[in-house]
């Protein structure tokens, strides 16, 4: 029995530290979310089932853009990215290649850029280097963070056609700030899009998504400096 508890015990550490191995540090000056990986929450209090108001945005390009004309047949996918968060990095070839996969299928996806304090070429590398098809939404894109109520780097919002909101989370659970799985075991994102396809209810509608902290509550207090009028028209 004492043999028994000791190889549990060994295997526990050694699970541990596979888990932690090669894990992801936040970047200098940046605070990480306080979860070590993707958590259920209350859909209800998570605000799943309301319907998100029209929105008007602009791109990268500088044209205006408003939420709903943006959607899909199926819905849309908003992305939170921020080239300067590791999660959001490691992130983006998956969400790049959901966006390929699931975009043909009815739904379209939407990237936000919420950190204002990052110089224009950074975001416009981060753009082209992403390899999907989404519109990339710079100008009032906090007015819109501020609506869904953005908490991480790694949150991603699903609206369904009637533009109510029936996902937001992690993608999945293989990355986060301070732990890196080997492999996927729950996929938060493309298990919502199949129920959606499918007519069935989201299993997971909402978790914490590890990644850097946004505060973009209604009540909280701008985070980051706005872009002028003149930069966010591109």
């Amino acid at each position: 029995m004492l043999a028994i508890m000791h190889w549990l015990s060994v295997g526990l550490l050694a699970c541990s530290a596979w888990a932690l191995a090669g894990h992801i540090e936040p970047p200098e000056g940046r605070e990480p979310t306080e979860w070590m990986g993707p958590q259920s929450l209350n859909p209800s209090e998570a605000g799943i089932g309301r319907r998100i108001p029209d929105q008007e945005l602009g791109t990268l390009s500088g044209a205006k853009a408003s939420l709903h004309d943006l959607g899909g047949e199926r819905g849309t996918v908003i992305l939170v990215r921020d080239p300067e968060c590791p999660v959001s990095r490691v992130y983006g070839p998956r969400q790049a290649r959901l966006a390929r996969d699931y975009q043909p299928r009815g739904f379209h996806f939407v990237v936000l850029y919420l950190n204002d304090l990052l110089a224009p070429e950074a975001i416009t590398a981060d753009a082209a280097g992403f390899d999907g098809p989404v519109v990339f939404i710079r100008g009032h894109a906090f007015d819109l963070a501020r609506v869904l109520g953005v908490q991480s780097t790694g949150d991603v919002f699903v609206l369904d056609a009637d533009q109510r909101l029936v996902f937001r989370g992690a993608v999945d659970d293989q990355y986060g700030i301070g732990f890196t799985r080997e492999v996927v075991t729950r996929r938060y994102l493309g298990s919502a899009l199949d129920a959606l396809l499918k007519g069935q209810p989201v299993p997971v509608p909402a978790t914490t998504a590890p990644g850097c902290f946004i505060d973009a509550g209604p009540d909280a207090p701008a985070g980051m400096e706005y872009w002028s009028p003149d930069e966010q028209a591109g």
